[in-house]
């Protein structure tokens, strides 16, 4: 076990040798100083082996003891090491000099990171943060979590809750989005039910107000089904008129509707043709310092697609705040083409039932049948959509006026 120690801490091999170079070994042993695998070669000179860390000790013993040490090799760990730092010192001042960078570079922030959001989109968080000072390459120690926080949550509305922290070069973000207020319903407003769609009624409940139609009845859009307006009864015999009451009305209204949706495109259009030269241009940020390296990379004419690419480069595994951007010029010209017409009517088929499942997720809807049609004309593709649907067709029309009782025109009559 001993000789695995002696060679990680290393070792070095000398020759004694003196007038009585046994006296050299006596101060050894006073000062407590190890050696081990001694050789006699003659009366006045022996070998033997000392730790690397007594080297310049066992000089100044020599000395004493007058006698001379002549260097035989060096062992072990320590030894190896010591030689690479005498002989590569550029090596080593490189890793101090790398070092110092990433203790450096460890203290600013290199990446945002935004979770908890799903609406509102994550560069409009980000670019709200940029204001607040919270952005890759802004010094960590410098921000203020709390403050850059409320500063960004005041830009945005959406949001309801908001905390920034940082860990490192690491900047994390996490938000709450806002419940949507649900609308409040002013019962002052006088209102009826009016049809959005024409249909034929399946079931009509009113909650407040008077129907106007029963199941089974065929509407049109824009009839009242449900009216705001109430006639009061007045009691038998009863010479007074007691008027009218006008309320909010309120209520569902299930109907079967036909929809009819079209979509039209162009058959001929223009449509670009590369010319297959490529232009690439670099540039490089470092924090923020911008260098572009994009001499003549402009292509006359100016029809071209500009595709710029950025990436951010790391080292040992860890993002560093510099920017690689790459910008590609392909230059194209302008050439009349037929549109596919299969093509063109399974996008526009697409767009309608899009549009129809919108529609019927707004009215608390669902489709019963629907068909296509596909006509051209003039040059352009149509295609109409003609859906059979039940859906909930009444929707509140706010009027002029107050809700409550109205008094009737009529007084005191003579009874016949």
């Amino acid at each position: 076990m001993k000789w695995l120690i002696n060679l990680l801490r290393g070792y070095v091999e000398l020759r004694a040798a003196g007038a009585f170079p046994e006296r050299l070994l006596n101060l050894c042993a006073q000062n407590r100083l190890p050696f081990w695998k001694l050789r006699w070669l003659d009366e006045t000179s022996f070998t033997f082996r000392v730790a690397l860390k007594d080297r310049r000790r066992l000089d100044e013993l020599a000395q004493r003891a007058m006698c001379e040490l002549e260097e035989k090799g060096r062992r072990g760990a320590a030894a190896v090491a010591e030689g690479m730092l005498e002989r590569r010192w550029g090596f080593v001042a490189g890793l101090a000099l790398c070092f110092l960078a990433v203790s450096f570079f460890s203290r600013f922030v290199l990446v945002v990171e935004v979770t908890g959001n799903e609406t509102v989109p994550t560069p409009v968080i980000l670019s709200q943060l940029r204001r607040a000072g919270v952005r890759p390459g802004a010094y960590g120690p410098a921000i203020r979590e709390m403050e850059a926080a409320n500063d960004a949550l005041r830009g945005l509305p959406e949001l309801s809750y908001l905390a920034v922290n940082i860990y490192g070069t690491r900047a994390q973000v996490v938000v709450h989005e806002a419940e949507e207020k649900p609308r409040l319903l002013d019962e002052d407003i006088p209102a009826d039910v009016v049809a959005r769609a024409d249909g034929i009624i399946e079931d009509i409940q009113a909650e407040a107000g008077q129907p106007l139609f029963q199941d089974g009845d065929v509407v049109a859009k824009g009839e009242v089904l449900i009216t705001g307006e109430l006639d009061l009864k007045e009691p038998e015999y009863g010479t007074v008129d007691l008027g009218r009451l006008v309320v909010r009305a309120s209520g569902s209204v299930s109907a079967r509707t036909w929809r009819t949706l079209e979509e039209t495109v162009p058959l001929s259009g223009w449509g670009k043709a590369y010319t297959g030269e490529e232009r690439k241009g670099y540039g490089v940020k470092i924090f923020w310092l911008e260098l572009d390296f994009f001499e003549n990379s402009s292509i006359s004419g100016g029809r071209y697609d500009k595709i710029t690419e950025t990436e951010q480069l790391s080292l040992f595994g860890r993002p560093v705040p510099v920017w690689l951007t790459t910008e590609t010029l392909r230059p194209y010209e302008l050439e009349e083409r037929a549109v596919d017409r299969e093509e063109a009517a399974l996008r526009l088929e697409q767009a309608l039932r899009v549009r129809l499942e919108e529609l019927m997720a707004a009215n608390a809807g669902q489709v019963l049948r629907t068909d296509l049609v596909s006509k051209e004309a003039d040059g352009r593709l149509t295609v109409t959509l003609l859906a059979e649907c039940r859906e909930e067709i009444g929707r509140v029309v706010e009027r002029d006026g107050e809700v409550g009782r109205v008094p009737g025109a009529g007084g005191a009559g003579e009874n016949g």
